[in-house]
């Protein structure tokens, strides 16, 4: 299997992007919830998809949103995941339909702020490393975190042994949004990944 390279100039890069997108996705959030969202991504690791039962709670189920997306010109593809931790669903259903409900209203209001997420994220990785990415319309996923990634890295036809995760801080006027977005790669997205973050380090 093809080994990760990266430095901390290149995860700095990585969080830079990652920064871009939270950018662009809180706009978008404030606009929808009626209140000033800021958004941040204050660290960005390369995880062994084995040792991601560190990070992450098997024990919980959490609900979040995944994307799948293509690179038709490195002929790659991947997922994006996002993760809204504790009890962030909650907050964002009761600010966006004013319930504690979890029916279909309540989970399609909750999808849409996924698909902003993700939507921003593509394309701020699509701008910053110089290449085409094209999102499919998100899905809902409500399950254990770690099953959601092992049913969507058995997709891939070429599955990739990492993924990179996003910690995102994303708050409002009163709460903290617990928030990870996991970047599910196969192995052709995450070496044209690796290539293009070498390539946007040196050229600074």
């Amino acid at each position: 299997m093809w080994m990760v390279e990266l430095n901390n100039l290149d995860l700095d890069a990585l969080k830079e992007l990652g920064n871009i997108g939270a950018g662009h996705a809180a706009t978008s959030l404030s606009k929808l919830l009626g209140r000033t969202i800021s958004m941040s991504v204050p660290e960005i690791r390369v995880v062994r998809i084995p040792e991601l039962s560190k990070i992450i709670d098997a024990e919980k189920i959490v609900s979040g949103t995944i994307t799948a997306f293509k690179d038709p010109l490195c002929k790659g593809e991947g997922y994006l995941y996002v993760m809204f931790l504790g009890d962030t669903p909650k907050k964002l259903i009761s600010v966006l339909c004013n319930s504690d409900d979890f029916g279909e209203y309540e989970l399609s209001a909750l999808l849409e702020v996924g698909n902003i997420i993700s939507s921003s994220f593509c394309g701020a990785m699509a701008d910053f490393l110089e290449v085409e990415i094209i999102p499919a319309p998100p899905s809902l996923a409500q399950d254990y975190a770690l099953a959601v990634i092992d049913a969507v890295v058995s997709r891939l036809a070429e599955s990739n042994d990492y993924v990179f995760l996003f910690e995102v801080m994303l708050r409002d006027e009163h709460d903290l949004l617990e928030t990870y977005i996991v970047l599910i790669p196969d192995i052709a997205f995450f070496e044209n990944v690796v290539k293009m973050l070498k390539r946007k380090v040196w050229s600074i």
